[in-house]
């Protein structure tokens, strides 16, 4: 399996961990070492509760998907804000469309191109991967940032010889922190962290996460809580939303 070079600038050093997402396995063995090099659980949000139970594995392949409960093709397409997303302030013109191209965390010292993935033949979130598997990835189903609705960012948490990935550290975003994105039209849109959670992934908030909103909104996306052996996977999703708050 090709893994790409650390594109993220961090500053901040982490423990070797094992792998949240993987395209393939080369025999079993490499899903028993990751599970027995494991140390350490990526950050979790502060009112994160930890899964108790892991589900019967039916795999022993790691996940690929930071956000695999998504089986159906991710769709904001005539539904309505959902009763706890944010507002952008009225102040705050939404921009036209443009692709991002850059994203950047300061409160997690996270830097890192973004490139746009569609759906797999499944209906399910393509992830990064190859030369790109440490890189943030855009969900171009959904808005570009800075357009009215959710614009989705997703990244693995654990990439080369199961070391950190990009979002390895995203459970550590606070609310009030910024997240500022560039697009390819030359502007940058500038999003203020409104909630960070932990779900069960086998309870990912479709609605919240995809559902429409008043105004431009975020949501950044990976794997988290603890972590599975039998099943070789994280057992949760780690989602950072925001709202655009100067463009």
């Amino acid at each position: 399996m090709g893994f790409g070079q650390h594109s993220a600038r961090r500053r901040r050093h982490t423990v070797v961990v094992a792998a949240c997402a993987a395209l393939i396995v080369v025999g079993g063995g490499a899903v028993t070492w990751a599970a027995t090099q494991q140390v350490e659980s990526p950050p979790a949000p502060p009112a994160a509760s930890s899964t108790a139970q892991a589900p019967p594995a039916s795999s022993t392949a790691p996940e690929n998907d930071p956000a695999e409960a998504s089986t159906s093709a991710p769709s904001t397409a005539g539904s309505k804000p959902t009763a706890g997303s944010s507002t952008s302030s009225p102040e705050v013109e939404p921009l036209p469309a443009s692709p991002p191209v850059a994203v950047r965390l300061p409160g997690i010292d996270v830097e890192s191109p973004v490139h746009g993935l569609g759906l797999d033949e499944e209906g399910k979130l393509q992830v990064p991967s190859g030369e790109r598997y440490n890189e943030v990835a855009w969900y171009d189903g959904s808005p570009t940032p800075g357009e009215v609705g959710p614009a989705v960012l997703e990244g693995h948490v654990t990439g080369t010889g199961y070391a950190p990935s990009v979002f390895f550290e995203l459970g550590n975003t606070r609310k009030g922190d910024r997240i500022e994105v560039d697009r390819a039209d030359g502007s940058t849109a500038t999003f203020e962290v409104t909630e960070v959670k932990s779900s069960p992934k086998d309870d990912f908030p479709r609605i919240d996460v995809y559902g429409a909103t008043d105004g431009p909104e975020l949501r950044v996306i990976t794997c988290g809580g603890t972590f599975d052996k039998d099943a070789g996977r994280h057992l949760d999703n780690v989602i950072v939303f925001a709202k655009l708050v100067k463009s």
